[in-house]
Order: C-alpha cells, then sequence, then structure tokens
C-alpha cells in the first residue's frame, strides 16, 4: 500500500503545483473555490506506535470553500491519511477526515495571503486489524495563499486532536500533524471592489473611495482631523481643525514665511520677509520695507526709500527726499541738515566804486546758457532791492566765463549772461535806465582757470558803475 499511495501522492502534487499561465488580482478571484490538497501527515504514538519512520505519511484531499468577504471564508475539506503502524492493536490505519470551519485572511490586498483557520468535523479509522472507529475532532491551521489565473495556490500546516474516545482503537485520543500544499479552481462570480477599498460594490455605501483611504464596514472613508483629506491618505493627520491643507494633507504655507495659513495673519508676506510668530512682516525702520528684504534696515524716519528700503537723494545733496526741504538743489552745492543751501550773503548797501566789481554770490546757470536757474532769485532779489535804493547810479551788469572753449563763444555767452541778470533786475523794479549788460568773456579771471576751482571762480556776474557816458 505504501508505494502506491506515494505514487499517488505524487501525481496530485505535481498536478496542484504546476505553475498556471497568469497571475490573478484581487479584483478577478472568484467567491468560490474548489480543489485538490496533496502532502503528509504525521501520526502520534498512541496511533501509529513508536517506529519514527512510520510517523511521516502521505496525504491526498480536496477542498471548498466561499468568500464572503475578502478576509473571511468558509471551508470544507476533506483528507485521507493512510498511516503505517506497528501497535500490536491494529497495525496499518487508513484516516477519513472531514472538517467545517471559518478561514481568516490578514492582508487580503497582498500578493501572498496569509491565513488562520479553525474547523471541527469527523475522522473514520479504518484499520487492518479489528474493526473502524469514528471520531470527532478540532483543528487549527495557518497557511499562505497565492492568487494565480484561474484560481490559487495554497500551502497549510495543520493539527488535528481527537476529542471523542473510542472502544475500537483503544481509549486514547489521537494527536495528527498535516502540511499540504494545493491548487483550487475559483467558481462561481467574481465580486466587484472597484474602489479597492476592501468593502465589495453591493456592500459599499460610497464606491468613489480613492485608493489607500482607510473605511468603515460600510465602506465611507474616515477623516479624523476634518481636513477634507482621508485617513490612510493624509500623511498629517493631526492637522488642527480649519487649517487649509496641499493634497497630502498637511498645512501649506501659501507665502513661504514658516507660518502656516492657518495660523498666518499676514498670508501674503511678501518672499524673503522676516515674519514674528503671527506671520506678519518686521518693518525696524518702518520704512514700508520689511525686515529681511530691507538692504537699509537704518533708514532714518521719514525718509522716502525705494524698492531695496534705501533712501532716495534725488538732488544729490545727501539728504533723503522726504527730510529735505529744499529737494531741487543744485548739484554740488553745501547743504544744511535741512537739503537747503545757506543762504547768500547780503550784497552791500552801498554802489561799488568806479573800477571796483561787486561779484554776485550765488547766481547759477544752465550749462553752457544764459538760463538762470531758479536759485539765484535770492541773490537777484536782494540786489533789484538795493539798486532801486540808488536810482540816480548807473549800473554795469558784467558778465564773465572761464577759459574753456573760444574766445568768441565765450564772449558771447557772458554777453548772454549779463543780459539775462539785466533784464531779470528789471523785472524787479530797476529802472531801466539805470542798467547797462557787458560780457568780457575770459578776459578778467580772478583766480587760475587750471583748476576746476579756479575755473568756478571766474565764471560769475558782478556788478559795477557804468563808465562816464554810458
Amino acid at each position: 500500500m505504501r508505494r502506491s499511495t506515494w505514487m499517488l501522492c505524487t501525481l496530485a502534487l505535481v498536478i496542484a503545483t504546476a505553475a498556471p499561465p497568469a497571475l490573478a488580482t484581487s479584483d478577478d478571484e472568484k467567491p468560490g473555490e474548489i480543489g485538490i490538497l496533496a502532502g503528509v501527515g504525521l501520526g502520534d504514538e498512541a496511533l501509529v506506535g513508536s517506529d519514527n519512520d512510520s510517523h511521516v505519511n502521505p496525504l491526498l484531499g480536496g477542498r471548498f470553500a466561499w468568500h464572503f468577504t475578502p478576509r473571511i471564508s468558509g471551508f470544507v475539506d476533506g483528507t485521507w491519511v493512510p498511516y503505517s503502524g506497528d501497535t500490536a492493536l491494529f497495525g496499518d490505519v487508513a484516516e477519513y477526515a472531514l472538517r467545517l470551519g471559518p478561514e481568516f485572511y490578514f492582508n487580503p490586498n497582498s500578493n501572498w495571503q496569509f491565513f488562520l483557520n479553525v474547523g471541527i468535523g469527523a475522522m473514520q479509522f479504518k484499520p487492518d486489524i479489528g474493526d473502524s472507529d469514528g471520531r470527532g475532532f478540532a483543528s487549527a491551521g495557518i497557511g499562505l495563499r497565492r492568487g494565480w489565473q484561474p484560481g490559487a495556490l495554497r500551502f497549510e500546516l495543520r493539527g488535528d486532536q481527537t476529542i471523542a474516545d473510542a472502544d475500537n482503537l483503544g481509549s486514547q485520543d489521537f494527536t495528527a500533524i498535516k502540511l499540504m500544499a494545493g491548487w483550487t479552481w475559483g467558481i462561481g462570480t467574481a465580486p466587484v471592489d472597484s474602489d479597492g477599498d476592501g468593502v465589495y460594490d453591493k456592500k459599499d455605501k460610497c464606491p468613489d473611495t480613492p485608493r489607500g483611504a482607510k473605511v468603515d464596514e460600510k465602506g465611507c472613508p474616515s477623516d479624523a482631523d476634518g481636513d477634507g483629506v482621508f485617513d490612510g491618505i493624509d500623511q498629517c493627520p493631526d492637522t488642527p481643525k480649519g487649517w487649509p491643507v496641499d493634497a497630502r494633507g498637511c498645512p501649506v504655507d501659501t507665502d513661504g514665511d514658516g507660518v502656516v495659513d492657518g495660523q498666518d495673519k499676514c498670508p501674503n508676506t511678501p518672499k524673503g520677509c522676516t515674519v514674528n510668530a503671527d506671520g506678519c512682516p518686521a518693518d525696524a525702520d518702518a520704512d514700508s520695507v520689511c525686515d529681511g528684504v530691507d538692504q537699509c534696515p537704518n533708514t532714518p524716519k521719514g525718509c522716502r526709500v525705494d524698492s531695496r528700503g534705501c533712501p532716495m537723494d534725488t538732488d544729490g545733496d545727501r539728504v533723503c527726499d522726504g527730510l529735505d526741504q529744499c529737494p531741487d538743489t543744485a548739484k554740488g552745492l553745501t547743504v544744511d541738515a535741512k537739503g537747503c543751501p545757506p543762504p547768500p550773503p547780503p550784497p552791500p548797501a552801498f554802489i561799488p566804486e568806479p573800477k571796483k566789481e561787486l561779484v554776485l554770490e550765488r547766481v547759477y546757470f544752465e550749462t553752457g546758457s544764459a538760463k538762470l536757474k531758479p536759485e539765484s532769485a535770492v541773490t537777484l532779489d536782494k540786489a533789484a532791492a538795493s539798486l532801486k535804493d540808488f536810482p540816480d547810479v548807473k549800473i554795469q551788469v558784467a558778465g564773465h566765463t572761464d577759459s574753456v572753449g573760444s574766445d568768441a563763444f565765450n564772449l558771447k555767452l557772458s554777453q548772454a549772461r549779463a543780459k539775462s541778470v539785466m533784464d531779470y533786475l528789471i523785472s524787479k523794479g530797476v529802472d531801466p535806465k539805470q542798467l547797462t549788460a557787458k560780457g568780457y568773456g575770459e578776459s578778467e579771471p580772478i583766480a587760475d582757470n587750471k583748476t576746476a576751482e579756479g575755473r568756478a571762480q571766474n565764471r560769475r556776474v558782478g556788478l559795477r558803475r557804468a563808465p562816464e557816458g554810458n
């Protein structure tokens, strides 16, 4: 008997474990399965005696199961094991076992599914010596299952314990260990779990649940922190309620200032600004350019600044716009703390002697032009007032230039500037009969034309008594 049964077992095992054509997904698997089992059975000494070599015996069987959910199924299986025994009571024994019970899958969505089953059933023992014996038994098993198309490959280690004594095979209970491999074919119509949440569509109250979300028994996702991103997908599951989150469920920081939007009281802070705990930018010098962006963080209060936070100084006098009370000061003039040039010395209350000239300080023209600059008005207004005090004295307005340029150009320019000053004085009420204008060009320098300072002194307008007869 032993050789023939081993041949049957080997053939069954080859059939059961032959590599099928393709893997099956959980969505393809059918709710029912029927298949064959093959393996070995190990009986205890009460059943087969003390000969250890006779403890390992071939096993054949069959199985039917129905999957109620991806995690729970019910099964019925039957096994046949021909034990070779050395006991004097009954010799070789053939065991026929039928059991049923539930089977639990711990990772139903994995390729290799770990399972645990328990069951009860009945065993029939047919010894070579004596009468047959029937007993009830309890069973437990663990194993692995791999879905393939069109069925499944499974491996199981199982223990059986009889729970009722009988007369024919002695008064002892028996224990058997069974190691099995099997192949099952799917039967029935495969249940559908469209959203892959482990709850079949027929029972799923939320059939469009995103993949990976945790669901309840109705297939509906939970959202513990109420941020709109379901548990299982939410990578920040403890987000305070009301905070805006991204697709991962994590708080967002729109302006990138390190304070999340749910706490940020200034959500539109410019990039790079230093902020406080509320996400609002600091501005130590109160120039409306935040710290961190402000390249001139110690700007005096009241100064107008550019986009970098640095003071603006339109007229270049080193007094910033906003504090400069004379914002149109000519380039190069010395100014006071208010940005204004000091007032020119008042002209003398007398008319210069003949052959002497009174230079009018702080009288300025546009470069290469006879057009007076506005700041010249202070000096010329005072000169006009003084001249009106001496209406009988005839005055010559004398124009002078430096040596830059041709003699002819300088003479013409000095004449035009002298006339421009004369016209201004007349506009302020000086009698035209009292004034004449004459240009001297570069012919009467009062300083060295080789230096910038000397040339600046030579570019001047003065007042002198008109020669007799003019």
